[in-house]
């Protein structure tokens, strides 16, 4: 009985504490956010991010909505997934506005191989502004091939 219990127990620990796999996100993701603070409350808006994930650090870069009907690109300046969470930010200026517009948005959030989703904040000329947000991965990078 004791060998069963013990078995038992071994067996629970290795599934419970078994790591959980990590999620290469390279590839090309679309999604949305939808701003929780600030003056633009409840306006969603789309964005894109073309990333390479080695390992779990992550770099690339992200282009998001601007006025008139523009979009601007900054790259991804951190970048970290471990297991199913990520953690991504993308900093630089914003050169459809005269002058530039200095800014910054960081993801915080869940991934799977296809999708992530989750919080962050976009900060403009230093004045943060909260978000959700879902991504979902539209190009899948290239199949690895092997030379014989």
């Amino acid at each position: 009985m004791f060998v069963v219990r013990l078995a038992f127990v071994l067996l629970a620990c290795a599934v419970g504490c078994a790591p959980v796999a990590h999620f290469n996100l390279t590839g090309g993701w679309s999604g949305t956010f939808s701003y929780t603070s600030g003056p633009m409350t409840s306006l969603t808006s789309s964005f894109s991010m073309d990333l390479f994930d080695d390992e779990g650090s992550i770099t690339g870069s992200a282009t998001f909505p601007s006025s008139a009907m523009q979009s601007f690109e900054i790259p991804i300046t951190l970048g970290e997934s471990h297991a199913d969470t990520v953690v991504l930010e993308a900093s630089g200026f914003n050169d459809k506005t005269t002058p530039p517009t200095p800014v910054r948005f960081s993801f915080d959030g869940e991934a799977t191989a296809t999708t992530m989703s989750g919080v962050g904040t976009h900060t403009v000329n230093g004045t943060p502004y909260t978000f959700t947000w879902q991504a979902t991965l539209v190009a899948p990078p290239p199949p690895v091939e092997y030379e014989p």
